[in-house]
């Protein structure tokens, strides 16, 4: 029960957020942000406009980070699956021995 309140509670949150950017417009020009004024049309002086070719340089730059995360992360699980099934194979011999022993000096 209580994790079905802590997910309401979070879906309200969540809602009242998507509420707000709703309500404010969702327009994040410069215009549209009190205190910001663009000083110029040119988008080369303004830090809310982007030339193509600075907007292509990003979604490489983000591309490129997100890419090198994944390759990250796959190594690492590939690194850690090894190693458990590395101690798996190590605890599973170290039981086996003593039960062949066990089972010779009954007979």
């Amino acid at each position: 029960m209580k994790r079905l309140a802590l997910l309401i509670v979070i879906l309200a949150i969540l809602g009242a957020g998507g509420t707000l950017t709703a309500l404010t417009g969702g327009d994040w020009s410069a215009t549209s942000i009190p205190g910001a004024k663009v000083q110029c049309a040119d988008a080369a002086c303004s830090t809310f406009l982007a030339e193509p070719w600075e907007a292509g340089q990003f979604i490489l730059l983000v591309g490129f980070i997100v890419f090198n995360l994944i390759g990250i992360g796959a190594t690492l699980a590939l690194v850690f699956w090894f190693l458990n099934k590395q101690v798996a194979t190590v605890k599973a011999s170290a039981q086996a021995p003593a039960t062949e022993a066990g089972a010779i000096e009954k007979a």
